[in-house]
């Protein structure tokens, strides 16, 4: 089988596995006509991540039919963490079972790593009706998450008809963010009613911080105590992710 991509920021590919790597330590990436694909669950199943990537997004797409790739995440990004402003050519060989990313710039660097024989989850859909829905930055939410951690492992999300608030309070003390519809950081509001849930920062510190790297804008959606759900706006693709609420 063929499958060859290349892009022109080789960083971008780097945040993608950050992204994914915010839940899992390995993943299977299906890639197929339309593109890229990764949908998974972290070990405990509070949190999901459900990925897609066009193949619009890159330079060059070749695939000439469906495969499945079992990436260690952490092990790839050991060898991408000097990546600067080079390009990207990725390939696939499947009578080797090894991937080779080949980085493009003042002058060529090849890796080629194993991947692994991975039996992906059936994940269903996930079908949740949300009563609130607010588009923010993601500066602010990554901010907001880094402050609460100082003072709590929970933070809490509230919404009224005007205004969207989250809080997070400890020993140490409170921190709370309130953005009305006046504020640069709140992009839009929607509430069909009055919602509260709070949910785990062990997930969300590690999300927002990878997350905000591909996108610069994250629909936040939840209702009282359902699942909270983050759609970072991802050009050309999609970066959802769903993590349960947390029940005292």
């Amino acid at each position: 089988m063929v499958l060859r991509l290349r892009m022109a920021e080789a960083k971008t590919w780097k945040n993608m596995l950050n992204s994914l790597s915010a839940l899992v330590d390995e993943v299977c990436i299906t890639a197929d006509e339309e593109g890229l694909k990764v949908k998974a669950m972290d070990p405990s199943h509070v949190s999901m991540v459900d990925f897609e990537w066009s193949r619009s997004a890159f330079d060059e797409y070749e695939v000439d039919k469906p495969t499945t790739i079992g990436l260690n995440i952490k092990e790839v990004l050991k060898l991408l963490r000097r990546i600067s402003g080079e390009s990207m050519e990725l390939s696939f060989d499947e009578s080797t079972g090894r991937l080779e990313m080949k980085l493009i710039g003042r002058y060529t660097r090849r890796f080629t790593v194993s991947t692994l024989q991975l039996t992906g989850e059936e994940i269903p859909p996930l079908r949740v009706e949300f009563d609130v829905s607010a588009k923010v930055t993601s500066s602010c939410l990554e901010r907001t998450v880094v402050d609460a951690a100082t003072v709590s492992d929970i933070l809490k999300f509230k919404a009224t008809e005007d205004v969207f608030v989250m809080e997070a309070s400890g020993e140490l003390g409170e921190v709370t963010v309130e953005l009305d519809r006046t504020s640069e950081a709140l992009l839009d509001l929607q509430v069909r009613q009055p919602s509260e849930a709070s949910y785990s920062l062990t997930f969300l510190e590690d999300i927002v911080k990878s997350a905000s790297d591909l996108a610069g804008t994250v629909s936040v959606e939840f209702s009282t105590d359902k699942p909270l759900k983050l759609n970072f706006d991802v050009l050309q693709g999609k970066l959802i992710y769903y993590i349960a609420p947390y029940v005292e």
